[in-house]
């Protein structure tokens, strides 16, 4: 079984990483995006991964194709989905088109069925339910919608449900939780809140009877100022209850992975990339005391000083760096894997640049 979480801002826990740690990454680049839809091999962020019967699916994701971000550049969203027989050099197929182009949703994958739910396109926010059976042609079925368009969330898959957090509803930060049973497929329904300010772009995964979400942001609102969650919190499935999770620090510093990656493997969650807190933090509370704000989106990339470290939390609630590389320094990349490889896909290496690169990871 393998389960994906492709989460877009991933905050952290405040435990210092033990001392387990490697310091070389075992990392070689496998293969490219494909080059079917126009722009798309330029590489994508919030895409969307499964991972079935030795080949590796991806689908949707977006760019800025023509012209850069910072220039002004008009964001394209896609929506094909396609397959590549793992091997040393990948070689893809077009198998499937999801019904809207789109980005940002969350994707979530357990045996032959791949969820993704929600996200968002250059036309609106989408509540929209997909289940690809990808045994079966990608063979795409809806579930119940959202009862509310969602965007920007994370999620995992725990006991049969799925579990949506965060991100923006219907265009506004939020803290909420959605479950949809899988076993009922009825309805989506709304469990306790997270204990905390609104989190657009967590991450979350699940693991040992409890579902963990760290990091993402709260916009400027009214009454308080944009920050940068540097925390977790956790929430006991038979207990219903939510608790707080401390922050990770990693070589003394107190990290954020927002903007990273998650996913559940052999017990233990996998941590990758994000941005750094303070250059984030500093941008999206609009005051730009870092750097101004026309200067803003010109900088290098090694500037934005992404987190390049792999971590894994395991079973017994323990962070460790398991090793660094400059390659894991992306927001909004997609990490998935099995029992023995991790693949690190897309996302960008700066503010509106993407890389089409793939890499495999291997223990």
């Amino acid at each position: 079984m393998q389960k994906i979480i492709s989460l877009f801002i991933i905050g952290i826990a405040l435990l210092a990483c033990t001392g387990k740690r490697e310091s070389a990454c075992l990392l070689k680049e496998i293969g490219r995006m494909p080059a079917i839809e126009e722009g798309y091999e330029q590489g994508v962020s919030a895409c969307y991964a499964a991972l079935y019967d030795g080949a590796l699916y991806i689908a949707g994701g977006c760019n800025f194709p023509d012209k850069p971000a910072a220039e002004g550049g008009t964001k394209r969203y896609y929506k094909g989905i396609y397959r590549a027989t793992l091997a040393d050099t990948l070689v893809w197929e077009q198998v499937g088109t999801l019904p809207e182009a789109s980005a940002y949703g969350v994707s979530v994958q357990e045996d032959e069925r791949w969820y993704i739910i929600g996200g968002i396109n250059e036309n609106s926010s989408l509540k929209t339910v997909l289940s690809i059976d990808i045994s079966n042609g990608c063979k795409i079925d809806t579930l119940p919608s959202l009862p509310n368009s969602i965007d920007n969330a994370s999620g995992c898959i725990a006991n049969n449900v799925i579990y949506v957090a965060g991100g923006n509803i219907e265009g506004k930060a939020s803290n909420r939780v959605y479950a949809l049973d899988l076993s009922i497929a009825n309805c989506w329904e709304m469990i306790e809140e997270m204990p905390s300010r609104a989190r657009v772009q967590p991450v979350c995964a699940s693991n040992n009877g409890s579902i963990f979400v760290w990091g993402g942001f709260a916009p400027n609102d009214s009454t308080e100022v944009a920050m940068v969650h540097t925390d977790g919190v956790c929430y006991n499935i038979k207990e219903k209850k939510w608790s707080h999770l401390p922050h990770i620090v990693v070589n003394g510093d107190t990290i954020t992975v927002s903007g990273g990656v998650a996913t559940n493997i052999d017990n233990s969650i996998i941590v990758a990339g994000g941005v750094n807190r303070h250059i984030f933090a500093d941008a999206i509370s609009g005051r730009y005391n870092i750097i101004s704000k026309e200067e803003y989106m010109y900088q290098p990339a090694e500037w934005y000083s992404f987190n390049k470290y792999l971590l894994i939390y395991d079973a017994n609630g323990e962070w460790y760096e398991k090793c660094s590389d400059d390659v894991f320094a992306r927001a909004g990349a997609v990490i998935i894997g099995d029992d023995e490889n991790i693949f690190y896909i897309g996302g960008e290496l700066k503010p509106g640049i993407r890389t089409p690169q793939i890499h495999q990871y291997k223990d």
